[in-house]
C-alpha cells in the first residue's frame, strides 16, 4: 500500500500541492508559535537586571496566603506590601544594607515607564557612570543618557506628588530591563518611604534565621524575582502567551478544516481511479488505507517543511511582538533544548494534522463502489451523509445553545462563551452547505437568467452540480470570512458593553481630567483641579481587593474560594452627584471608610460585613452600604479613597455646579491639568469617550492582526488549490464549449463568475454565522447594559471577502486560460 501510495503522490503531485502547503503552514505557524511560548516561558534575554550583583536581596512574600479549610490559598499581590521596619533593623545588623525603592519618576516628556531608585542601588545592577558625578545633594539626579539631557541641565521630574526641579549631576549607559532617575538616598526615601527590598552583604543562611518567616531571602538566580519591572515584564509575556495560544487555536482550527475538505474533495476528484482498485480486488479498509497513507507521506514532508520555516518565523515574530510593545523590548527567540523538544512536537502535530483531516475522506474512500469506475459524469451524488447531517445538526444546535445560555452565567464568562460560538456555526454551516447552496446559486443567478445567452445558466448548474467541489471551495471562505468577523465583532462588542457602562456611570459629568503622557495623575493635578471653582469633582484610582465571596448554590460543600475583585477608590465628597452607579440595593452615599459598595457577584446584601484583603495584603472588615448591577468588565467593588495605597489616580470627573459657566471653567481645568509636567489633559466628556474608543480599537486591532494573517494565508492555500486542482481537471469540459461555438474570453468569463458564485456562497453563509453570533451577543448584553450597540465588522467583513475573491480569480483564470491553449480535439479525443 505504501509503493502505490508513493507512485500515485509522484504521478498527482499537482492535485496534493495546495494539501502540503496548508500542512507545512499548520506545522510553521505550530512551530513559530511555539518557540516564541517557550521564550516567553524561558525568560529569554532580558539582561542583567537590578539585582545581577546583589549578594543578597530581602523582600517580603508578593502573595496573599490565606488559610482555608481546604488548605492555604494563596494570590499575587498587586501591590508591594514593603518590609517592615523591625526585619529593617534586623537585617542592618547583619552587615552592610542597602535599602531599595522603586517608585514613579518621569522627566517631564519623558516616557511614562520611568521609575525612581536610590543611587546606592546602581552597584547592585550593572549601571555605569557615562558623564558627570553621582547625585551628592537632594536637588540633583542621574539619567539615562537616551533621554537628552545633559550634566548640568535643569529638568522637570514628575513624581506621585507633583512636579520638582532638580539638576542633572550624571548620564548612565542605558540597560535594556528599564529607564530609571536616580536620586541620592535620601531623597529617595523622602519621595517614597516604603522599603521595597534590602541588599545585604550577609550570608543567606544567616539572613533566614535572623528574619524567620516574616521575609525572603533570595539569592542566586532568585534574586531576579524581586525586580518590580521583571514581574511587569512576566505579566506582560503571559499576555503575550495567551495571545499565542489563542492564535494557535485558531490555526488548528482552521488547518484541519482546509486540509479535511482538501482530502475529500481530493476523493471526490478520483473517485474512478479508487473505483478501478476496487475492481482489481482492492477491500474498503485498503483503499482507506491508501488515503490514510498518503496523508502520513504528505504530513511527514509537510511538517518537516514547516518546522524549518518555524525556525525563521519565530525570531521574527518576537521582533515583530516587542517592536509593537506587545511584549519587552529585550524579548527575542533563543533555540535551546526546549527549541528542540516545541520543534518535534510541531513535527508530529503535524503528521496527526493530516491524519486527522483525512479521517473523513478515509470513510468517504471506503465507501466507493467497483461501479463507480464506469461512470464519467462529473455530477455529485449525495453529498449529504448521514454523518454530515448529525454533526451539522449537533454544531448548530451548541452554537444556539451557547448563544441561549449567556444570559444566565455570570458577565465573566461571556467573552470566553462568545468566542465559541463562532466555531460552533461555522462547523455546522460547512457541513450544512452542500443543503443550502443550490438555492443559493439559483438565487445569485437568477437576475441574470433572463439575459440573452447561456452563461448565466451555465455557471449555476456547474456550481450545483459539483455540490463537493463548491462545498471544499465555500468551507474556507466560511472559516476566514466568518471567523475573523466575529472575533472582531465580539472583542468589538464586548470592549463597546464595557465603556458603556463606564460612560454610563460617568453621563452626570461635563468633563474629564485623565492622564495622558504619564501613568496617572499627580497629586499636584489633583489639587489643582479641586482648587477650580463652580464644580463638583470625584478622584477615582483602579485597585483591587481580595475577599471570599457569599456562600450561593454553586460554591459547593467546600465553600468558596479566595477571589480578586477589581475595584476602585473614589472621593465621597461629591462622590454621588457625580458618578451615576447601577445600584441594585442601599444607598452609595452611605459609603464612607469603614463601608465598601459590591456588585452581585459577591453575593452579599446590604448590611454585611466582609473581611476585604487590600492591594498589598492588608485586612479590613467593612460593612456592605450598597449593592451594584455585575459590570461586563468583571467583579467591581467601589471604596473610599483611604484604600487606594500607592495607585495613581486615573481620572478626575468634574460637573458644573448650577450657575456655572463652561466657558469659564474648561480653560481653568485645562489650566489645572496642563501644568508643568503635569502629563495630563482635561476635556469634555463626549470628546474622552471617542478618545477611549479609537484606544480600544487599536488594541483590538493589534491582537487581530496574527489571527487575521493566519486565517488569510489558510484561505488563499485552500481556495487556490482547490480551484485550481479543479479547473485543471475541466480542460475537457472547456473544450466542449469551444467546439460549440463559445469563445475563450466567454469560457474565461463563465470560470470566472463560478468562482466569484462559489465565493460569494461562502461570503453569505460567513454573514449568517457573524448575524447569529453577534445577535445573540447583543441580546444578552441588553439584559445587563441596557441600550448598546453591538460593533459589527462591516470594513472588516468586505476587505477579506473582496480578498477572497480576488484569490479565487487568481486560481481560476490563468489555470483555465492554460487548458484552452491545448487543441481542443486533443482534449475531447484523450478522453480529459
Amino acid at each position: 500500500m505504501l509503493n502505490i501510495a508513493w507512485h500515485t503522490l509522484r504521478s498527482r503531485w499537482g492535485a496534493f500541492a495546495g494539501t502540503f502547503v496548508a500542512l507545512a503552514l499548520g506545522a510553521a505557524l505550530m512551530a513559530t508559535m511555539g518557540l516564541v511560548l517557550t521564550s516567553t516561558l524561558s525568560g529569554a534575554d532580558r539582561g542583567s537586571g537590578r539585582y545581577e550583583s546583589a549578594p543578597v536581596v530581602v523582600r517580603i512574600d508578593p502573595h496573599l496566603n490565606v488559610e482555608m479549610s481546604w488548605g492555604i490559598e494563596s494570590l499575587p499581590l498587586t501591590e508591594n506590601r514593603g518590609v517592615p521596619a523591625d526585619v529593617v533593623t534586623k537585617v542592618e545588623a547583619l552587615g552592610s544594607t542597602v535599602q531599595d525603592r522603586t517608585f514613579y519618576a518621569q522627566l517631564a516628556g519623558g516616557p511614562s515607564s520611568q521609575v525612581g531608585h536610590p543611587w546606592s542601588m546602581t552597584a547592585f545592577g550593572g549601571y555605569r557612570l557615562t558623564a558627570g558625578a553621582a547625585p551628592s545633594a537632594a536637588d540633583q539626579v542621574v539619567v539615562s543618557a537616551g533621554t537628552g539631557a545633559a550634566p548640568g541641565d535643569q529638568v522637570a521630574v514628575v513624581t506621585a506628588a507633583g512636579a520638582g526641579r532638580y539638576t542633572v549631576s550624571g548620564l548612565t549607559a542605558p540597560v535594556t530591563f528599564e529607564n530609571a532617575v536616580f536620586f541620592t538616598d535620601a531623597e529617595a526615601a523622602r519621595l517614597s518611604p516604603r522599603v521595597d527590598a534590602l541588599v545585604t552583604s550577609a550570608a543567606p543562611d544567616v539572613v533566614r534565621t535572623a528574619v524567620g518567616g516574616a521575609a525572603q531571602v533570595l539569592s542566586g538566580t532568585d534574586r531576579t524575582l524581586a525586580d518590580p519591572q521583571a514581574q511587569q515584564d512576566a505579566a506582560d509575556l503571559v499576555g503575550v502567551g495567551t495571545m499565542l495560544g489563542m492564535a494557535a487555536g485558531v490555526a488548528g482550527f482552521v488547518s484541519i478544516f482546509v486540509v479535511g475538505s482538501t482530502f475529500a474533495f481530493s476523493v471526490s476528484q478520483r473517485r474512478r481511479e479508487l473505483a478501478l482498485l476496487r475492481v482489481s480486488g482492492a477491500t474498503p479498509k485498503q483503499v482507506g488505507q491508501l488515503v490514510l497513507v498518503e496523508a502520513a507521506v504528505i504530513g511527514s514532508a509537510a511538517s518537516l517543511t514547516g518546522c524549518l520555516l518555524g525556525l525563521a518565523g519565530g525570531p521574527m515574530l518576537a521582533h515583530w511582538l516587542a517592536h509593537r510593545g506587545i511584549a519587552p523590548v529585550w524579548f527575542s527567540v533563543r533555540i535551546s533544548v526546549a527549541s528542540v523538544a516545541v520543534l518535534a512536537v510541531a513535527f508530529l502535530l503535524g503528521i496527526g494534522l493530516a491524519i486527522i483531516g483525512a479521517g473523513a475522506a478515509v470513510l468517504r474512500a471506503g465507501r466507493i463502489k467497483p461501479i463507480e469506475a464506469l461512470r464519467d459524469a462529473a455530477v455529485d451524488r449525495k453529498a449529504m451523509t448521514w454523518m454530515r447531517w448529525v454533526l451539522g445538526c449537533v454544531s448548530l444546535l451548541g452554537g444556539v445553545g451557547l448563544l441561549a445560555l449567556a444570559p444566565l452565567l455570570p458577565p465573566l464568562y461571556w467573552a470566553g462563551l462568545a468566542e465559541g460560538v463562532a466555531p460552533a456555526l461555522i462547523v455546522a454551516f460547512a457541513l450544512l452547505s452542500p443543503v443550502v447552496i443550490p438555492p443559493l446559486a439559483w438565487l445569485a443567478t437568477a437576475p441574470l437568467a433572463r439575459s440573452r445567452g447561456a452563461g448565466a445558466l451555465l455557471v449555476r448548474a456547474n456550481t450545483v452540480t459539483s455540490v463537493r467541489r463548491t462545498a471544499a471551495t465555500t468551507a474556507p471562505v466560511l472559516i476566514t470570512v466568518g471567523l475573523l468577523s466575529s472575533l472582531w465583532g465580539t472583542s468589538g462588542s464586548l470592549q463597546a458593553a464595557k465603556a458603556s457602562e463606564i460612560y454610563n456611570q460617568v453621563s452626570s459629568a461635563d468633563y474629564v481630567v485623565v492622564p495622558h503622557s504619564a501613568p496617572g495623575l499627580n497629586q499636584a493635578v489633583v489639587d489643582r483641579v479641586r482648587a477650580v471653582a463652580g464644580v463638583d469633582e470625584v478622584t477615582t484610582a483602579p485597585t483591587t481587593v481580595y475577599t471570599v465571596p457569599g456562600v450561593d448554590a454553586m460554591s459547593g460543600p467546600s465553600g468558596s474560594p479566595l477571589q480578586p475583585f477589581d475595584a476602585r477608590t473614589v472621593d465621597t465628597a461629591g462622590f454621588t452627584s457625580v458618578l451615576r452607579l447601577p445600584v441594585v440595593s442601599g444607598r452609595p452615599a452611605d459609603l464612607d471608610d469603614h463601608s465598601v459598595i459590591v456588585d452581585q457577584s459577591w453575593n452579599r446584601k446590604v448590611g454585611d460585613t466582609v473581611q476585604v484583603y487590600l492591594a498589598d495584603g492588608s485586612q479590613v472588615s467593612l460593612r456592605v452600604v450598597a449593592v451594584i448591577k455585575t459590570s461586563i468588565g468583571g467583579s467591581g467593588a467601589v471604596l473610599t479613597a483611604r484604600y487606594s495605597g500607592q495607585a495613581l489616580p486615573d481620572a478626575i470627573y468634574v460637573k458644573l455646579r448650577p450657575g456655572s459657566s463652561a466657558s469659564t471653567v474648561l480653560p481653568r481645568l485645562q489650566a489645572a491639568a496642563g501644568g508643568p509636567g503635569s502629563g495630563a489633559a482635561a476635556m469634555p466628556i463626549a470628546k474622552w469617550t471617542t478618545v477611549v474608543d479609537a484606544k480600544n480599537a487599536e488594541q483590538a486591532r493589534l491582537a487581530l492582526m496574527v489571527i487575521a494573517g493566519i486565517a488569510v494565508l489558510y484561505t488563499a492555500v485552500a481556495v487556490a488549490n482547490t480551484l485550481v486542482m479543479s479547473t485543471g481537471q475541466r480542460a475537457r469540459e472547456l473544450a466542449l464549449l469551444r467546439v460549440t461555438g463559445s469563445t475563450p474570453r466567454q469560457i474565461l468569463a463563465i470560470v470566472l463568475a463560478e468562482s466569484l458564485l462559489v465565493v460569494a456562497v461562502g461570503v453569505v453563509l460567513a454573514g449568517g454565522v457573524v448575524v447569529v453570533s453577534l445577535g445573540g451577543l447583543w441580546n444578552a448584553l441588553q439584559q445587563l447594559v441596557g441600550h448598546t450597540t453591538p460593533v459589527v465588522p462591516t470594513a472588516q467583513f468586505l476587505a477579506v471577502s473582496g480578498a477572497c475573491a480576488v484569490i479565487a480569480s487568481l486560481s481560476t483564470v490563468p489555470p483555465a486560460w492554460v487548458a484552452l491553449r491545448t487543441p481542443a480535439v486533443r482534449l475531447i479525443g484523450s478522453g480529459g
